[in-house]
């Protein structure tokens, strides 16, 4: 069964990270991208978190996405790069090298 791994502050983690085959990572960060192999790790995209209020209304705040998410798809090893920060002024890059076992 997949994963769902949900990493809030990128920079408390190890550099490496192994995951299992579908395993998901869900970044609190800004944006990101796959720096290599993207048949082994691929980017689900950036997105703004919303709620949904009690009359049914989609709630969404202004300003930049808020989440950002990848996927295992293939065992090898990929590297990734995690936005964090005011991505207008001070935005902080942080890359993690990213191992896939089956």
């Amino acid at each position: 069964m997949s994963r769902l791994i949900e990493i809030q502050h990128v920079q408390d983690i190890p550099a490496n990270l192994t995951l299992k085959l579908g395993d998901v990572l869900l970044f609190r960060a800004t944006g990101g991208w796959v720096q290599s192999d993207t048949e082994i790790i691929e980017i689900l995209g950036h997105f703004l978190s919303g709620v949904l209020a009690n009359n049914g209304e989609l709630l969404f705040p202004a300003g930049a996405p808020d989440t950002v998410l990848f996927q295992a798809k293939k065992p090898g090893r990929a590297t990734i790069d995690v936005v964090t920060g005011n991505p207008y002024r001070a935005p902080r890059t942080t890359t993690l090298d990213i191992t896939v076992e089956l």
